[in-house]
């Protein structure tokens, strides 16, 4: 009797056992990388970690590439699941650089050099240091940014740049307002945290200084705190990088000299692929500062607005713009482009009356597949309000 009890628990431990096994379902356990050189693996462990535990059946390997390519590290990204195991393979493009520049626009010119490195000690950080001398004033910066990565609590970042210029303020139809003489020192630091794999919240403060030599604009000294909210997804498509992102952010300045101030500031950019190496591009800002002090006013790079002069200091605007970019050609050094967008902004200027302004824009770029920004990028925009073209053309590295 007692055997035959023994032999009916084995028989039911033996059959838990086999079930267990026949509705189980494999994982991603295992996750294999070649092809770096730089980049230390662990890092790149701490990036894919979210994968493991996943299930193995018809994986989508497509979403490992899409994280990897949003780095800006890789060229080439292949991922092939093996049972529990991820096999990916890569390579990277260059990511320490000293990248001389250069720029002329109907507002101004300069050149300068910086030292970026886009995987900063093997981690995927970002670091960056150089300096301008333009033809109305030098400036020098450094910055360091720290991603994050696994299950860090949150990622941070810390800068500073420092300058003295000649700073021109005009109108809509260029013509000068006030010119004055500064010295411009910036510091900030701040910590962020992915909400979700697309959405991240960011807290930052700094230390905002503008001394003026002349009486009016008078100096101005701030600590600025600012809380922002960034949703951002990129795929790419072969020859471009796809990306689509919306970030709002509110700051709020404590004056030491002067009158506390905020601003409020949204921005969106949405790129999509249409036909091979053709895609539309749309973007979109706004920016509401209504109290700013003309020294801390800020142009039209606050959206992504090509129509005003850059000496144009606005305390409220909004603008969009749409249009088409044609890769040329897809070769293995890069890709040259031609875009076409048709723009509308509405500002009103922090010392100058509001204006309507809209027209065309038409540009080139040409894309370096070895680093992650253009490297050449020349465009010319007609107001047709005031009827002034403005041209920018500039080499090396975006200002």
């Amino acid at each position: 009797m007692q055997t035959r009890i023994i032999r009916f628990y084995i028989f039911i431990l033996f059959f838990l056992i086999s079930a267990s096994s026949a509705f189980s379902e494999d994982t991603i356990s295992e996750i294999n990388i070649t092809g770096l050189s730089r980049t230390k693996p662990q890092a790149i462990m701490e990036l894919l970690e979210k994968f493991k535990g996943l299930p193995a059946e018809n994986f989508d390997t497509s979403q490992v590439v899409n994280e990897l390519q949003q780095t800006g590290l890789f060229s080439q990204t292949d991922v092939s699941a093996d049972g529990s195991a991820l096999n990916i393979t890569v390579a990277e493009k260059l990511s320490l650089l000293p990248i001389p520049f250069a720029y002329a626009s109907s507002d101004s010119f300069g050149a300068g050099m910086m030292l970026m490195d886009n995987n900063a000690f093997g981690i995927m950080d970002q670091a960056g240091i150089g300096g301008l001398i333009a033809n109305d004033k030098w400036r020098a910066m450094v910055s360091y940014s720290h991603s994050q990565k696994g299950d860090a609590p949150f990622g941070w970042h810390i800068g500073a740049s420092s300058g003295t210029g000649k700073t021109k303020l005009r109108n809509e139809k260029r013509d000068s307002i006030i010119t004055f003489d500064n010295t411009m020192v910036n510091a900030s630091t701040g910590i962020n945290r992915k909400l979700l794999p697309w959405l991240k919240a960011s807290l930052e403060t700094g230390f905002n200084m503008c001394y003026v030599d002349d009486s009016e604009p008078s100096s101005a000294m701030a600590v600025p705190v600012s809380v922002s909210l960034s949703a951002r997804n990129a795929i790419w498509d072969g020859t471009f990088l796809d990306e689509t992102f919306l970030t709002a952010k509110v700051t709020y300045n404590f004056s030491f000299w002067g009158n506390d101030f905020y601003e409020l500031s949204v921005r969106g950019l949405w790129e999509k692929h249409l036909v091979q190496r053709l895609r539309l591009i749309a973007d979109a800002g706004a920016l509401y500062a209504p109290d700013v002090p003309a020294v801390f006013a800020r142009n039209q790079n606050a959206m992504f607005i090509s129509l005003l002069n850059s000496n144009y200091r606005i305390s409220s605007a909004a603008g969009a713009g749409a249009g088409l970019e044609w890769g040329i050609t897809n070769a293995s050094f890069g890709t040259p482009s031609i875009y076409a967008q048709y723009q509308i902004c509405q500002a009103d200027g922090v010392l100058s009356d509001d204006i309507l302004a809209h027209g065309p824009v038409l540009g080139f770029k040409f894309y370096l597949k070895k680093i992650a920004f253009p490297a050449i990028d020349i465009f010319a925009a007609y107001n047709v309000q005031t009827g002034l073209l403005r041209t920018s053309a500039g080499a090396g590295f975006s200002m």
